[in-house]
């Protein structure tokens, strides 16, 4: 399994979508199939990172405001 596959395998359990190899890899009671998984996973993360930036933003902002920098 290349180290990319391994990042996906990782990130995709630690946000709470199970995902596998193969439809019929663990975990077995996965109720969706491995491409739903994958596209769910990309919105997730995408949801994600966009919460991440706005945090950013919003001290980023304060910082301006409250002359921090």
């Amino acid at each position: 399994m290349s180290g990319q596959r391994k990042f996906i395998k990782m990130w995709s359990r630690a946000v709470g979508m199970p995902i596998g190899d193969t439809d019929k890899d663990k975990p077995e009671f996965q109720p969706i199939t491995q491409l739903d998984v994958k596209k769910a996973l990309a919105l997730r993360t995408f949801w994600i990172v966009l919460h991440v930036l706005t945090c950013v933003a919003i001290i980023a902002g304060n910082g301006r405001v409250l002359n921090f920098w």
